[in-house]
């Protein structure tokens, strides 16, 4: 009887640990070879399937590579260097390619029609779930998908209609006064000198959207955070090596369980602040109208279904993603005036011509054609966002293919914006002009994806461009810009677009 039961138990423990090898097997070897059959039947090219690592480690060698030295003479063709394994593979096998994230084939898409479609079905084509270092970067809206996006949006959606943005002026004009005076005690008596101004344009986005939308008057804590998340990106850089294999973000690692631990600490005074709020609307404090506020009424409301949790999330989210995306708009629209003086000019004089020696208003806010024309054609060479990620769960067609379940997409926009099949053959110009006409009521609303594309386009976008406008509008009217003879150009991808070595300019003063 004993030897019965002795067989019984070796018997299932065999069969169990067959059943699991068997999964192992099919998981990092039977599917991705079937999925891989698939998408080469479907005109796609790329490399064989390698076992567990995929692409990665050819990935990583390129990005090293590419990152270790600057791009000369100031160039705008940055491709190669922003994303060189993509660009390596685009030269290899044509447009129409693909790259191994781990056991899962990620399909290049470079086809305006086919993007806009994407974008346009994000019930179909979703973000990638578990994107662990989407949530600790983002999270909230950006990264929650169906009826839970739905609402979200809805109960925070008005705080970025047009008219709200024009609320934010004032505050956007004061913030960037408030950086001026900063730089000129750093200049001192001196008519002109160097500022690296990436950094200070971060904290002054990251104020603006303290002020403007979450959390509130800058405070202590308040300074913290956003010390705490300059070193998650710091962190996350480093481990982002890491997210090409399965189950990294379980890794036992130095740099990926710091990361885990400031991101714990931001989470922790992001709560703070909005406890704080909480605890001033039940004594009678009322609320701006700003998002927090929207939030909060809908925390309030039992029926939303809206948690603390979520209030805390979306704060953390958007006075993150808000900032980075505002502050790099900002950093390479200083470069590129830099580089073109007489862009610069015609930009300074219209801003001379719209508000004078005064402060800039809002009531000038749509007489800025010829900033808005720069901001757009910068945005192009130096997009924010360098790629969109989307997933499918099941077979799904696309144009006249039928995308195989268990896949991935990139839409890399970088690629895109310097694609002379696209925007011609004078691609690598910066030429303000093609925008005379704006975006969305010409025909480049069809290739242009600066803020995404579809029902979930940048929900920001607005308040981007006003903060964009008006910051720069406020500079103009007091400096000049030059390319410091000690300025690096090192466009780098990390996870946003970044100078790499820092932004240095010589200004100059006008009054």
């Amino acid at each position: 009887m004993d030897a019965n039961i002795a067989y019984a138990v070796i018997s299932l423990i065999a069969v169990l640990m067959l059943s699991y090898m068997m999964k192992v097997v099919n998981r990092f070897w039977i599917r991705p070879k079937k999925v891989e059959k698939r998408v080469r039947e479907l005109g796609f090219r790329g490399n064989p399937y390698r076992f567990f690592y995929g692409d990665a480690k050819e990935m990583e060698r390129m990005r090293v590579e590419a990152v270790s030295k600057p791009l000369e003479q100031l160039s705008d063709d940055i491709p190669a260097r922003v994303l060189p394994y993509h660009h390596h593979l685009v030269q290899k096998y044509g447009k129409q390619f693909f790259i191994w994230i781990g056991t899962k084939p990620r399909l290049n898409i470079m086809d305006p029609l086919l993007v806009k479609d994407i974008l346009s079905r994000p019930n179909e084509f979703q973000k990638p779930k578990a994107d662990h270092m989407a949530h600790v970067l983002v999270g909230g809206l950006f990264t929650i998908e169906g009826n839970t996006w739905i609402k979200h949006k809805k109960i925070i959606n008005p705080a970025f209609h047009i008219e709200k943005m024009k609320n934010m002026v004032p505050s956007i004009v004061n913030s960037s006064l408030e950086m001026i005076d900063k730089w000129n005690k750093s200049l001192a008596s001196k008519e002109s000198g160097e500022v690296d101004i990436w950094p200070d344009l971060e904290a002054l986005t990251y104020e603006v959207m303290c002020k403007t939308l979450a959390v509130g008057e800058t405070s202590e804590d308040i300074r913290r955070i956003h010390q705490l998340r300059l070193k998650v990106n710091e962190q996350a850089a480093k481990v982002a090596k890491l997210m090409f294999f399965p189950g990294w973000w379980n890794l036992p690692t130095k740099d990926l369980n710091t990361m885990k631990a400031l991101h714990k600490e931001v989470e922790g005074l992001v709560r703070k602040m909005v406890t704080k709020r909480l605890e001033e609307t039940k004594i009678g404090a009322r609320s701006e109208g700003d998002m927090l506020g929207l939030m909060m009424e809908a925390f309030h409301d039992e029926t939303s279904g809206f948690s603390l949790d979520d209030v805390v999330d979306e704060c953390r989210s958007f006075h993150f993603i808000g900032t980075e995306t505002t502050a790099r708009s900002l950093t390479w629209l200083l470069y590129v005036l830099s580089k073109h003086p007489e862009w610069q000019e015609r930009a300074r004089e219209e801003v001379l011509q719209v508000f004078g020696d005064q402060k800039p208003n809002v009531e000038g806010l749509n007489q800025l054609k010829i900033i808005t024309m720069i901001l757009y054609e910068v945005m192009r060479l130096y997009p924010p966002t360098s790629m969109i990620h989307r997933a499918i769960s099941k077979d799904t067609k696309l144009g006249d293919m039928v995308l195989p379940a268990w896949i991935q997409l990139t839409i890399p926009i970088t690629l895109l914006n310097h694609d002379p099949d696209i925007w011609g053959e004078d691609v690598k110009q910066f030429k303000p002009e093609r925008f005379a006409e704006g975006v969305f009521n010409s025909k480049m609303q069809s290739v242009y994806f600066a803020f995404a594309g579809g029902p979930r386009k940048c929900i920001g976008q607005s308040m981007a461009m006003v903060t964009d406008k008006f910051v720069i509008a406020t500079l103009l009217q007091r400096f000049s810009f030059e390319l410091s003879p000690s300025y690096v150009h090192a466009p780098k991808h990390a996870f946003l677009l970044m100078p790499q070595h820092g932004m240095k300019l010589l200004l100059r003063k006008l009054i």
